[in-house]
């Protein structure tokens, strides 16, 4: 959601600036993809990638609606199966999102979310107090507590996963900035991000990141919180191009970029 809103944003102000300068960058906000057999299977590698890091068993002290349950919870396969007891559902065509936090003294804590589909369902898996789940379908979920295993989603930073498919995809941008329209080169690499003149590392220096995958949009959505409250999202669409790149300075100062 957040990450959507941020380019509804910048399709906004892009327009408003090109109607002041004469100039009209395309609309490169959140809109459905044709499905080729190209855009498919960029998809299915973003999707593999962001589920190679849910992946595995949740379970604990296990209750659902109608009482106790097996502590088994539920499984969440690399190839976007997820089975708990008799129900299942298949997470291909589903919305991903998944959160890694590093707090100064604790321990990282990690979240991991799917939703969309035809059947109402909820799924969240989260390592903060001690793990749990929430899965099951539309009001009936089942809930576990005490999910050690869930730890497991903090384990790794999240965009060495993806960067493969953020690095190369630099572009020259139309980006606003103090209300100022203007081009810029921005590229993202295997630990970080150029934009324009701003160097920023992908790495323990980031307290928050968040993964993203939006496959109605066919978008691969990453981004970065520091500390000082700054924060970067960058978003790669599924021809590979990077349609969008945020930052916000500490200051507040926003600079919003939108493909050309």
């Amino acid at each position: 959601m957040k990450a959507a809103l941020v380019f509804a944003s910048a399709a906004l102000l892009l327009a408003g600036c090109a109607k002041s300068t004469d100039q009209a960058p395309e609309d490169s906000a959140a809109a459905p993809v044709a499905a080729t057999p190209e855009a498919a299977s960029r998809l299915a590698a973003y999707r593999d990638a962001v589920l190679a890091l849910a992946a595995g068993s949740y379970g604990g002290a296990c209750n659902s609606i109608d009482g106790p349950m097996p502590a088994e919870g539920i499984t969440i396969g690399r190839d976007g199966k997820a089975v708990a007891g008799a129900w299942h559902i298949d997470l291909a065509g589903a919305r991903l999102n998944l959160t890694r936090t590093r707090t100064a003294g604790a321990a990282a804590s990690g979240a991991f979310s799917a939703s969309g589909g035809a059947e109402p369902y909820q799924l969240i898996i989260d390592s903060d107090g001690g793990g749990s789940a929430l899965f099951g379908p539309g009001t009936k979920a089942s809930q576990c507590t005490s999910v050690a295993t869930a730890s497991a989603l903090a384990a790794k930073p999240l965009y060495p996963a993806v960067a493969q498919f953020f690095t190369g995809a630099g572009a020259t941008m139309a980006c606003v900035e103090n209300g100022a329209l203007r081009e810029m080169t921005v590229k993202p690499g295997p630990a970080g991000l150029a934009l324009g003149d701003d160097q920023l590392a992908f790495d323990a220096s980031a307290a928050q990141e968040f993964l993203t995958l939006e496959p109605q949009q066919g978008l691969l959505e990453y981004g970065a919180r520091y500390a000082d409250q700054s924060h970067v999202e960058l978003g790669v669409d599924s021809a590979g191009k990077l349609v969008m790149a945020a930052y916000t300075r500490s200051s507040g100062a926003a600079l919003i970029c939108s493909a050309k």
